[in-house]
């Protein structure tokens, strides 16, 4: 069901951010109201679901597990003919109209939905404070920044080991530090570190990565996560005990941006994700038919 990145247009009403339960909820409500919309997720949507091995208190279907009906889900968004566009979003800067950047495409929405769940991976000692002083997540749009100088790459998926590649061209010295344990396919520039990282440290700019027993001396560190920190994506986002903070219309502290699901705290639990993000669709069409108006 995914789309290829030709495809996506340079300005839509609604974008939806995550392919989860929520996502796919907002989605079906959007498509229902006739709005002229994209939803973003990955390749695999919703994993978590999948790994559920049995699902009690889902109405209507007393027994049945979490694949069979994440199949269900894809197989109701393919019926109303709803596309997937496989897109990793690295920022999203504040509208009207929001302007939503990913590794290789740029796109702009009047309003926006982020469904994004959880992401299982804290944050790094020192990463917020240096976030734009030398810590990033898009390697292609920064990377640049840094030729003939030193980077660290963490990364919890394959897809850094081409970012990690593509800096070898660039940088003085890559590091690459894998949280996965998979094959590598890297240059023979890049040196692996298999370390946990236990900071990032500066005081204006990032100046060293430490993994406790050694330091690496670094001007930058990209940090490719399957999920990124909502807080991460967007600045100005209000939080509330490390999730987004919503009002009974999932309304965040932005106007035009809504949250639902698992990113808007807990419980985390399917039908309230769903419930959430058939609510959210609705009412960022009422937000864009008021914004019509204006």
């Amino acid at each position: 069901m995914s789309e290829d990145l030709n495809s996506i247009k340079n300005h839509y009403e609604l974008a939806i951010v995550g392919c989860g339960p929520a996502g796919m909820a907002a989605a079906l409500n959007a498509k229902i109201r006739k709005r002229d919309f994209i939803l973003l997720g990955s390749e695999f949507c919703s994993p978590k679901l999948s790994k559920a091995p049995h699902i009690e208190n889902w109405l209507g279907f007393p027994e049945i597990g979490g694949e069979e009906l994440r199949q269900r889900f894809l197989e109701h968004l393919k019926k109303r003919e709803i596309s997937i566009m496989s897109f990793r979003v690295n920022n999203i800067y504040p509208g009207p109209p929001f302007t939503i950047m990913g590794k290789d495409k740029s796109l702009e929405a009047d309003a926006v939905i982020l469904a994004t769940g959880v992401s299982a991976n804290k944050l790094f000692p020192g990463e917020s404070e240096l976030l734009g002083k030398g810590v990033g997540y898009c390697v292609t749009c920064d990377g640049p920044l840094y030729k003939n100088k030193n980077v660290a790459i963490v990364s919890y998926s394959k897809e850094g080991e081409d970012e990690a590649n593509f800096m070898a061209d660039i940088c003085a010295k890559v590091y690459y530090i894998p949280y996965y344990s998979d094959a590598l396919r890297l240059d023979h520039r890049i040196e692996v570190k298999k370390s946990n990282v236990k900071g990032i440290v500066g005081t204006q700019n990032v100046e060293r990565l430490d993994l406790g027993e050694e330091q690496l001396t670094v001007d930058g560190v990209f940090i490719i996560r399957e999920i990124l920190p909502a807080e991460q994506l967007i600045s100005g986002l209000d939080m509330e005990e490390g999730a987004i903070k919503v009002n009974h219309k999932l309304e965040t502290s932005i106007s035009g941006l809504f949250a639902a699901g698992d990113c808007t705290g807990q419980p985390y639990q399917l039908i309230k994700a769903a419930g959430e993000g058939g609510t959210a669709a609705l009412q960022a069409v009422k937000y864009l038919d008021n914004l019509k108006s204006t």
